[in-house]
């Protein structure tokens, strides 16, 4: 499998996107515009730059080796090595993703559900890679122990995400009385845990992977929640994401990247490296 370039360049790259990861007034001289063919530009380059976050099991840097890890990242080596490119990682948090591709920081995101918010301002693939499973989180000792517990209650969710759509219904069903919104979860899930928050809507798959690392974990599932809390038949489905302008190619070759490793059934080792074995995972079936 292709190793991810996250060596020196990479930390050097992740460290001005954050640093500019605001919007800003004018557009940089490099962002995409409406004749640009992005695919092209990778090609040239070599690499392709992706915008990612971290949250194990679907990304994450491995501290001690530099190398990008998850879901997404193997997902995105196998798509850059059919299109015959290598990977430059772009560690963000969720609120600069689009940001940042609008500026052309980065070329692709590496995995975000699909909304209309979003369609708005981002262009998507026509095939997702794999489907999410979110959770309602409290805590193992204490928490709630039910959704009709959330009644004049306190959730967390992660702003920017499609929890935030999902922590919006759980208001409306059941009289949660607050919604705190954090740039990233571990801020989130450490005042979940000092009491702070009654419940929090997080990523199941993340969940499940931590508990089983973990049997003495400290928080506990209330529900996974259900595709209808996103007003949606089947599972959040996670799909690259792209510019509006100049990559009507690259989509193409990402839609068809995945296409051919579905078809050998690499899809299916990819999620069992991290335990993923649940077939709701790829077939986006509750």
């Amino acid at each position: 499998m292709m190793q991810s370039k996250f060596t020196r360049r990479g930390f050097l790259t992740t460290a001005g996107a954050l640093a500019m990861s605001a919007p800003l007034v004018a557009r940089p001289a490099f962002a995409q515009d409406a004749g640009t063919d992005l695919l092209a530009d990778i090609k040239k380059r070599g690499f392709l730059r992706v915008g990612t976050f971290s949250i194990p099991p679907e990304t994450w840097i491995d501290i001690g080796t530099g190398e990008w890890k998850g879901i997404a990242a193997d997902f995105t080596k196998a798509v850059a090595k059919e299109i015959g490119v290598e990977v430059d990682p772009v560690v963000l948090v969720h609120s600069a993703l689009a940001p940042a591709l609008d500026s052309g920081r980065i070329d692709v995101i590496s995995g975000l559900y699909k909304t209309a918010e979003r369609q708005k301002v981002m262009a998507y693939g026509s095939k997702p890679f794999w489907y999410g499973i979110d959770v309602l989180l409290t805590r193992s000792q204490d928490g709630i122990e039910n959704v009709a517990g959330l009644k004049d209650k306190v959730i967390g969710t992660v702003r920017g995400s499609a929890q935030e759509i999902e922590a919006q219904e759980l208001q409306k069903r059941y009289g949660v009385s607050e919604i705190r919104k954090y740039d990233s979860a571990d801020p989130m899930l450490m005042d979940l845990k000092a009491g702070r928050l009654d419940a929090a809507v997080w990523w199941g798959y993340t969940f499940d992977y931590a508990a089983a690392q973990n049997p003495d974990y400290d928080f506990k599932v209330v529900e996974y929640l259900a595709p209808e809390y996103l007003g949606s038949e089947t599972l959040p489905a996670n799909y690259y994401v792209y510019s509006k302008n100049g990559t009507e190619n690259l989509i193409k070759a990402f839609d068809d990247a995945i296409g051919a490793i579905k078809a050998r059934g690499e899809d299916k080792e990819i999620m069992a490296r991290y335990g993923l074995t649940n077939p709701s995972y790829l077939t986006g079936k509750f």
